[in-house]
């Protein structure tokens, strides 16, 4: 998809970031009350960048919380770590994962998107990277299409591996078509965490398909890093792109805040 300059509001300054998806945004404050079309608005720049970036926000848990609510509806599970018992729904990550994924795969109901809050940043390294799994899908031969489109694949681990915590498990088609955009891609979980199993396969032969579509997500082209700095606000398409931290920077005390969006209120049309 195209990335354009142009703001869909009047207040909005968005400008694409270096890489092949991703677009930083200003001209509004994330604490003032988001009204609809501004609403529709994020969701079309959403949909179109895949990652947005707010710089210069300073936040409290209480207004991310209010600006997600603004956005879309909390997704409240209770398989992680470092729940906000008090505010359902809020996940305090202290340090981060070294490891691509894809947020709650494993839940029946994904999140649709992610957003993560800095709070205490490192003042280098410890930066974020996406992986756009439209580009991975697009760099696939026809043959590799072909095969694996109606296939579903474990996400948690797979159905042949040892239990070994009690992650939850579910089986999601491998190509998924985005609801707002058409576009088809790939849906792995890349996680050491998880052990991702083709189903109606046998193990082996699951494997080898696995290591290839792997190949075809981490190709860097297809990569967009973006490093904190106190008050940034990220949030994400967790259905496009899957993430990961990059874990060079000590034992420096890195907090951010997440919450998991179950939907996207009032999807905008493209």
């Amino acid at each position: 998809m195209s990335q354009s300059t142009s703001p869909v509001v009047a207040d909005l300054d968005v400008q694409p970031l270096p890489g092949p998806f991703g677009a930083q945004v200003a001209g509004i404050s994330l604490r003032e009350t988001i009204t609809a079309p501004l609403r529709a608005a994020i969701h079309t720049l959403l949909f179109r960048h895949r990652v947005l970036v707010w710089r210069d926000q300073p936040m409290d848990t209480a207004d991310q919380v209010r600006f997600a609510q603004s956005v879309g509806s909390i997704l409240v599970f209770s398989s992680v770590v470092n729940l906000d018992p008090a505010r359902p729904g809020v996940h305090e990550v202290h340090g981060g994962s070294d490891d691509w994924h894809f947020d709650a795969s494993s839940l029946p109901s994904p999140p649709v998107a992610t957003m993560l809050r800095a709070v205490n940043v490192p003042p280098s390294g410890g930066d974020t990277l996406w992986a756009s799994n439209v580009a991975a899908y697009e760099t696939l031969t026809p043959e590799l299409r072909e095969l694996i489109t109606s296939r579903y694949v474990t996400h948690g681990r797979g159905v042949q591996r040892p239990f070994e915590d009690e992650r939850p498990v579910a089986a999601h088609r491998l190509v998924r078509r985005h609801p707002a955009t058409g576009e088809l891609y790939l849906y792995l979980n890349l996680a050491s965490w998880d052990h991702p199993q083709i189903l109606g396969m046998p193990l082996p032969d699951s494997d080898a398909l696995i290591e290839r579509l792997r190949a075809a997500c981490l190709r860097p082209e297809n990569h967009l890093r973006v490093r904190w700095s106190p008050d940034t606000l990220i949030l994400w398409d967790n259905r496009l792109v899957q993430h990961r931290g990059v874990g060079d920077y000590g034992d420096f005390p890195r907090h951010l805040i997440r919450i998991c969006l179950a939907d996207l209120a009032e999807l905008a049309e493209l």
